[in-house]
């Protein structure tokens, strides 16, 4: 038995000490077999442990996440499991489990090659310690690692009876509470303003029963060349270049016909669900565009920031070079999280513009109306 180490000042490695990092990718070099049964992942690290597992051939691995299941899971960490779940599922590699019968706190981890064990990790790291980053940069850490047969052995054990059925279940076949993380791509914007929960709640109980379903249209999955470059995927149309976040929410005749529909160019301030608040407006041709008013990336701020913070997709910076179209919203990316449309409710509640105006207040929805 000896101890891994975290390497941060001032307690720097010393010399034949070894970091949990270094330890767990020299073992994983030697292995064919891991399994992991941890309290915490982070999305940072179950990329990272992908990347670990495909550049070492590892043919067989088990994730088993213990902590989640009464928690509540952040979702961008749940979407990003659930994808690397399916992605070992098709390879035939492993899969991720939850641990449901309890809160599971601790940290293990077994190595084996053909089904020799090489060596088995107990300690304080999380699957976090793979991939340190801001939360966990300055983050202290002590394990145990063993290299002795009948202590890896025994540490396998305790991991296998988490992944019995009565312990534990595929992340895909149970629900969990997610954690809804923050839209940062809304942060510090001009014209637009953070509430809290309970402003969003108290307009809520303002709603009327004048109400819109609007679809979000795009292409059924990447490789469909239908609403490629229209309505919330505008930035990939040819022509005028436009950033990521821009969009442009294009509302059906059937819905503007409907009674009480917003105006033409009649300004209205739209409060979101997720705690937000921005003036929006209708405007084009027939009335058919739903904007927001002061820059029309605020809206596209607002519905892809949602995504975004699912982890679902990553913003693109420069559009002209995403030929693969990795930044394109479709049908596969709004069913994984949840909701295909956006709700525009009006209430009862009116405010004033700065310049005096008055300006009705309805509500924008957009989370998903379920957990997992």
């Amino acid at each position: 038995m000896r101890l891994l180490y975290s390497n941060i000042l001032p307690l720097r490695l010393e010399e034949g000490q070894q970091s949990f990092i270094e330890y767990f990718n020299e073992a994983a070099a030697n292995s064919d077999s891991l399994e992991i049964a941890v309290g915490y992942v982070s999305k940072a690290s179950l990329f990272e442990l992908q990347k670990i597992v495909e550049d070492n051939g590892i043919s067989n691995v088990c994730l088993n996440i213990g902590m989640y299941y009464l928690e509540g899971m952040p979702e961008g960490t749940y979407h990003a499991a659930v994808s690397l779940n399916e992605a070992w599922k098709r390879a035939g590699v492993g899969e991720i489990r939850i641990v449901k019968a309890f809160k599971y706190h601790g940290k293990l981890y077994t190595f084996y090659k053909k089904g020799r064990p090489v060596a088995g990790i107990i300690g304080s790291n999380n699957l976090g310690a793979l991939k340190l980053e801001a939360s966990n940069l300055r983050q202290y850490e002590i394990s145990t690692v063993t290299d002795v047969p009948e202590e890896i052995e025994e540490i396998s054990k305790i991991i296998r009876k988490l992944k019995e059925p009565n312990c534990s279940a595929n992340i895909q076949e149970i629900r969990i509470p997610l954690v809804r993380e923050i839209n940062s791509a809304l942060v510090d914007q001009e014209f637009v303003t953070k509430i809290t929960s309970d402003e969003v709640a108290a307009y809520q109980s303002k709603i009327t029963d004048i109400s819109f379903e609007i679809p979000l249209k795009v292409p059924e999955n990447h490789a469909d060349p239908k609403m490629r470059g229209s309505n919330i995927n505008v930035c990939y149309a040819s022509g005028r270049k436009r950033v990521w976040w821009e969009i442009e929410m294009v509302v059906g005749k059937e819905i503007r016909d409907l009674p009480g529909y917003p105006e033409y160019q009649v300004p209205f301030m739209a409060v979101t669900d997720d705690g937000w608040k921005f003036k929006v407006w209708t405007c084009g041709q027939n009335n058919k565009n739903l904007y927001s008013k002061d820059d029309l990336k605020i809206m596209g701020r607002w519905i892809k920031g949602r995504l975004v913070a699912s982890g679902l997709v990553e913003p693109v910076n420069q559009v002209e070079t995403d030929t693969a179209f990795k930044g394109m919203i479709t049908e596969e990316i709004l069913e994984k999280y949840g909701r295909k449309s956006i709700t525009l409710t009006k209430t009862t509640v009116k405010t004033i513009d700065e310049d005096g105006t008055e300006m009705d207040v309805w509500m924008l929805s957009f989370l998903p109306n379920t957990d997992v």
